[in-house]
């Protein structure tokens, strides 16, 4: 009987410590825009350290998320840099092609990172609406509880507003 109470409680510790796991520290922002011919780019204001890549996934982050697309960088973004996200540029390399047409009934979600993990950026979330929804310059990105974001605090402003926000809680 102590057996099955030891293994029990060796279960549910290792629950408990799988669960409370670090979190990866914030660099930054990450947000979306379009090109003239409606195409996503990301953008990312880094606004300490580095980010050396970037994901974009499709889901909720649970069971249910899909890997839609990844790049890199041979030299670590700092400051503020834009790729498109079919191409590439800009010192963006594409690591996994996203799909040539983003399916309407899907929210995506991109966000910048590091190879080792060290730092990340807030992660910016969208659907095919909210890019049609966009014209070059302005962006979509997590604000939080400030005047102007949506119910689940994205804001869409100018790039200009959005340089200006990414790094005033870092």
């Amino acid at each position: 009987m102590r057996i099955r109470y030891a293994a029990a409680a060796c279960a549910v510790l290792a629950v408990l410590t799988s669960s409370t796991g670090c979190t990866v520290p914030g660099a930054g922002s990450t947000g979306i825009t379009v090109t003239e011919e409606g195409q996503p780019v990301g953008v990312l204001m880094v606004c300490h350290h580095h980010i050396d890549s970037a994901v974009l996934y499709s889901g909720d982050g649970g069971d249910e998320s899909e890997d839609m697309g990844s790049w890199s960088r041979a030299e670590p973004a700092t400051g503020f840099v834009t790729w498109p996200l079919r191409t590439g540029g800009g010192g963006w390399s594409v690591d996994r092609q996203p799909p040539a047409t983003l399916e309407r009934q899907r929210t995506y979600v991109l966000y910048g990172a590091t190879e080792d993990n060290s730092w990340s950026t807030t992660d910016v979330s969208f659907t095919l609406a909210h890019l049609a929804a966009l014209t070059p310059g302005r962006v979509r990105y997590f604000g939080g509880e400030v005047p102007g974001a949506d119910d689940d605090g994205y804001l869409t402003a100018s790039i200009e507003d959005f340089r200006a926000d990414a790094c005033e809680d870092d």
